[in-house]
């Protein structure tokens, strides 16, 4: 199953879930989930963006962008990270100024049970494809849609504490409790993954001892270079690879560049997710 097929599968599931949550929410006057429902909206936007993403980041590598188009799914990773925290404001301002009066309701429990069969499923398939087909944009988006989960389980849990409502002191309103504690954790799921992302792009030295262990090995039969040192840099969804070699000293300069040649050949054939190498003799 392609990548965009699996987005607009899971895009489908997340505009149904946003639905029914903001229309529950608002006909039970249920403001934390009423809050709830703005967050799997986002969702649904980013799944949008996550189509667009997809599109331009599977790119061929060119010479004006040799490491291909990778970047921009950290930029809509950090776009989702900057959405959630828009988010957290949102829930806030419910948190203050809403007052409408919730009565809880077994219908409304199950409501909230088929929601939270649709999001598990949609948090399976992305964590699942995502692995599958290495793509850190899915892989995002599955932690995202785990965030939501949580917090309609969250809901669930508030709204059954609602049915002892009569036992708990007046003063003390579970329905604004439960919207604050969402807008914490939702500040929380933003901040780290636009710090995650922002890193991403800054900084992308990565110790793949994979990619390494093939390095080596594939280096060993060529008996005229010894290899002295690897490092591996990530660039979202591809390598780039620089090598330190010593060559024999007999080794004619025609010779060296024919033994590099196939170095490059054999290294990218291997794994196709190294794009650059760059090889130093010392």
């Amino acid at each position: 199953m392609k990548e965009n097929k699996i987005i607009i599968i899971t895009t489908i599931f997340n505009l149904i879930v946003a639905i029914l949550k903001l229309v529950s929410g608002i006909a039970f006057s249920f403001s934390t989930l009423i809050a709830d429902s703005i967050q799997s909206f986002i969702d649904f936007i980013t799944d949008i963006t996550s189509l667009i993403a997809n599109k331009i980041g599977k790119r061929r590598a060119n010479k004006t962008y040799p490491f291909g188009y990778g970047q921009v799914f950290y930029l809509a990773n950090l776009f989702t990270g900057f959405l959630l925290f828009l988010i957290g404001i949102f829930i806030l301002y419910q948190f203050f100024f809403f007052t409408g009066k919730f009565e809880p309701d077994l219908s409304l429990a199950v409501i909230i049970l088929i929601v939270l069969v649709l999001k598990l499923i949609v948090v399976r398939l992305l964590k699942h494809y995502g692995k599958k087909y290495k793509s850190e944009l899915m892989i995002e988006a599955a932690k995202e849609s785990k965030a939501d989960f949580i917090s309609t389980c969250v809901v669930l849990a508030i709204m059954i504490l609602t049915f002892f409502e009569k036992y708990i002191p007046s003063y003390i309103n579970i329905d604004k409790i439960g919207s604050f504690g969402m807008a914490i954790y939702v500040f929380y799921t933003a901040i780290k993954m636009m710090m995650s992302n922002i890193r991403g792009i800054l900084t992308n030295d990565e110790e793949n001892n994979e990619i390494k262990e093939d390095i080596v090995n594939g280096l060993k039969q060529f008996e005229k270079l010894q290899l002295k040192k690897v490092k591996i840099i990530k660039m979202s969804n591809y390598y780039s690879v620089f090598l330190q070699v010593k060559a024999d000293e007999n080794l004619t300069i025609k010779e060296y560049l024919d033994i590099e040649k196939r170095v490059k050949s054999r290294l990218k054939s291997k794994d196709k997710a190294i794009r650059f190498i760059d090889m130093e003799p010392v």
